[in-house]
């Protein structure tokens, strides 16, 4: 009897030295949050190729200012192909070689607003690689708190499971002589399977959120974690600045430019371009023969076109200033949203670790100094030990649920979990 005592009061061992079992010796080196988060800043190919997309932009502006290269054209006219001079390029006064230049005169509006858009296109993909960045970081935060999460429930259900092994064999072998019950031994049996499925859950827990890590830092997400869940810092108030500065409604706003772009381009397109050509003509038996030439498009239909197209730019425009109002308006609901997750999970941790889990063990202490003198049985120390490894169950996904609100906090605030 004391020594089952002794092994039930081993159940109830304050929270952090439950959580904090001993590693495996020669394990790999620890992954840090911080270690972690570092490790996704490195190699990113999605804001790898924004940046690219970007580079290839700037390119693209470079190349709109200059002028469009002339055209060589070089050939025969006016040769016969009838009659007694057919096919003949001296006996007919009007047949000439030719060879000339010709070349677009695109005006330099036009260029300047093209290669505007470009850059401003250009600032977009840079706006979406920093988005892309920072969502990153929250994402490789909120997997590596899942992990440490269903690592740290598979111990306590370890140690339940153990627990509640110890009392069934107790409990049948107090069978015979009548000081427990078979009803007794059955609901201990029925205890430790619910225990295994849930211990089954959070191995699945455990890879799926190391899939998830995977995916941002590979093979590192193999790597032991700690044992605890860290209280992250994160600021109660967040001002309009922080909502301006926040790479989501940069990147809105940077959509917004490269529209508003499109609209000078299409305002410059309103103004043709005239397309210039010299030519020079050898006649063989005759003078040669000098042509210049000019040609206008003759913007007939601008109300239709050109004007429409304006029309078109400006309301796209005018989408994507919306777009910055709603980012605007999506990132202040999301911050109150995590804030009241982050405050109703801190205060539900508050009461179950500061009143909840010290009743349990009081209770636990009056269980067995009633056992210890024969005036109870089992099965109230059994129930109170699974009841209070649940207890600290919940205290874990509460730190866990904390800590999650804590990064979205932190991700929306413009904070930093290094």
């Amino acid at each position: 009897m004391n020594i089952m005592t002794r092994r039930l009061s081993a159940s109830l061992l304050p929270l952090a030295m439950i959580l904090a079992l001993p590693g495996t010796a020669g394990a790999a080196p620890i992954l840090s949050l911080e270690d972690a988060v570092a490790l996704a800043a490195k190699d990113q190919p999605v804001a790898g190729a924004f940046l690219a997309e970007a580079r290839a932009s700037e390119e693209a502006a470079t190349a709109a200012r200059a002028l469009p290269d002339p055209q060589v054209t070089a050939g025969i006219q006016n040769l016969p192909v009838t009659g007694n001079s057919a096919l003949s390029p001296t006996r007919d006064e009007m047949t000439m070689y030719t060879i000339g230049v010709m070349r677009e005169q695109v005006r330099r509006t036009q260029r300047d607003a093209q290669a505007a858009q470009y850059r401003a296109e250009a600032g977009l993909r840079r706006a979406q690689a920093t988005a892309e960045e920072r969502r990153i970081e929250r994402d490789v935060t909120v997997a590596w708190i899942n992990v440490v999460e269903a690592k740290a429930k598979q111990r306590l259900l370890d140690r339940l499971i153990a627990d509640l092994g110890t009392g069934r064999q107790v409990i049948e072998a107090g069978i015979p002589t009548g000081s427990s019950s078979p009803a007794l031994a059955l609901e201990a049996q029925a205890e430790i399977a619910l225990a295994e499925a849930q211990r089954a859950d959070a191995h699945g827990q455990e890879a799926r959120a190391r899939g998830e890590l995977s995916r941002w830092i590979g093979e590192a997400a193999t790597r032991p974690l700690p044992e605890t869940i860290p209280a992250l810092a994160v600021p109660h108030v967040m001002t309009a600045g922080h909502l301006t500065d926040h790479p989501h409604v940069r990147m809105a706003q940077a959509e917004q430019q490269a529209a508003e772009r499109q609209i000078d381009v299409a305002r410059a397109a309103r103004r043709p371009n005239l397309t210039w050509s010299v030519m020079y003509g050898y006649r063989p038996s005759y003078g040669d023969m000098v042509t210049a030439q000019v040609s206008i498009p003759l913007p007939i239909n601008r109300r239709k076109l050109q004007d429409r197209r304006i029309a078109e730019a400006s309301a796209r425009a005018d989408g994507a200033r919306l777009r910055v109002e709603d980012a605007h308006r999506e990132l202040a609901g999301a911050y109150q949203v995590a804030l009241a997750d982050y405050e109703s999970a801190d205060a539900q941790l508050r009461v179950v670790l500061d009143r909840a889990i010290p009743s349990l063990e009081a209770s636990f202490q009056a269980a067995e100094a009633r056992y210890a003198s024969g005036q109870g049985g089992l099965d109230v120390p059994l129930n109170i030990v699974e009841r209070y490894v649940q207890a600290t169950l919940q205290s874990v996904e509460l730190q866990a649920k904390r800590a999650r609100a804590a990064a979205e906090l932190i991700y929306l605030s413009e904070g930093d979990v290094r």
